[in-house]
């Protein structure tokens, strides 16, 4: 059986190389199982146009702030978890301590497989697409897929990899 992980991976100090995005450590999620069940979230969304996000920017830049002005941010490691729920809007859920004014508070339910790719946006579908091949094969036709996107575009220039987790829910894990 595949050990389930219930924490996140935790940076350190080392990995905040641009005081922006850590450097993201790929094997430690990649074929892993998480369970986040014990994690708080809290829920924000973005425009989007044919799942090209608009303002993906200003959103973030203000969820975070909120965050950090409310004493709930995690200091030694993240995960926001984005899904397209149409070709227009996209959920986020940003992991904190607890409760921020004014946002959703969720829960996510569940172990999620997750699965790293790196490369550029343009092949997101191709790596939905080979995702969702892994996921049917071990029993999982219709998902609930969240993605990872571990660094925004200035870090990932400055790291030379563009990594992206897609996590999808085991229904039979």
């Amino acid at each position: 059986m595949t050990q389930i992980i219930r924490s996140i991976p935790v940076y350190s100090a080392e990995d905040n190389v641009t005081g922006c995005c850590p450097v993201f450590h790929p094997e430690h999620y990649d074929n892993k199982l998480f369970d986040f069940s014990d994690l708080h979230f809290i829920q924000t969304s973005t425009k989007s146009l044919m799942y090209v996000p608009t303002n993906m920017d200003k959103v973030f830049t203000k969820t975070q702030a909120d965050i950090e002005a409310s004493g709930q941010g995690i200091h030694d490691r993240y995960l926001i978890l984005s899904q397209d729920v149409s070709p227009f809007k996209c959920n986020h859920y940003f992991m904190t301590q607890g409760p921020v004014k004014d946002y959703p508070n969720m829960e996510i339910k569940g172990n999620y497989l997750a699965k790293v790719y790196d490369g550029d946006f343009k092949d997101m579908g191709k790596w939905v697409k080979d995702f969702s091949k892994v996921m049917k094969d071990q029993g999982n036709p219709k998902p609930s897929i969240y993605t990872f996107y571990t660094t925004c575009p200035n870090c990932a220039k400055v790291y030379g990899h563009n990594y992206v987790v897609l996590f999808g829910e085991q229904v039979n894990a």
